[in-house]
């Protein structure tokens, strides 16, 4: 009776997690952006963590990245993936290599390069999802409980290899006490680990812009 009650609810009513993210600074960023700088964006799957999440929703992620920085006017901003073949072109095949990092500078126009871990990503608590074949579904609580996500983002400069900019992104989302009668109440939460996630990078992203920008 008491899952239908919380199904019930979750259908007739929008609502959210109560969001908390807070940002750690671990390397001050001490250079000046220019919306005319090149940077490129590794991909979230070289990174064990993002397994926990789809191929789709590393997409979106990184999607949603390049947009930030569109939308702060940067032009040559990417994702490595769609780089490919001019960075084969150009004779990089492995951007741990320091001479190769440098002619990521020299050849391609690209003075920065951002990457992101996943660390800690889970639920806590009793819940139930509202869709159990449907990893990113969201859940039902029947007690008071968070989803946790914690992400470090780096940026490296081509010509040096230095990292010049890392902070790590915490975000904690948490349910909504819904009453149902006699002072009674459920917990609802519309969290899932990706929106968590999402969360995070849009955050973590935006704070490293405005670290870097003079």
């Amino acid at each position: 009776m008491m899952k239908n009650i919380c199904l019930l609810l979750f259908t007739l009513i929008v609502f959210s997690a109560c969001s908390s993210t807070k940002i750690y600074p671990r390397i001050s960023c001490h250079i000046c952006l220019a919306q005319e700088d090149g940077i490129l964006l590794l991909p979230l799957n070289w990174q064990e963590g993002f397994s926990q999440l789809t191929p789709g929703d590393h997409r979106y992620l990184e999607e949603m990245i390049v947009r930030i920085f569109q939308e702060e006017g940067f032009t040559k901003v990417d994702i490595y993936d769609n780089m490919e073949y001019e960075l084969l072109n150009a004779g990089i095949k492995d951007i741990n290599d320091p001479d190769q990092l440098a002619q990521l500078h020299l050849e391609l126009g690209i003075s920065y390069l951002i990457g992101i871990s996943l660390g800690e990503l889970a639920w806590t608590g009793n819940w139930e999802k509202i869709y159990p074949s449907d990893f990113n579904s969201p859940s039902y609580w029947d007690t008071d409980t968070q989803v946790k996500s914690n992400l470090r983002i780096a940026m490296k400069e081509t010509a040096t290899g230095n990292i010049i900019s890392e902070n790590s992104i915490e975000t904690i989302l948490g349910g909504f006490p819904i009453p149902i009668g006699d002072g009674e109440t459920i917990d609802l939460n519309s969290a899932s680990l990706f929106k968590a996630v999402r969360i995070s990078t849009r955050k973590g992203i935006k704070n490293m812009m405005k670290d870097c920008r003079c």
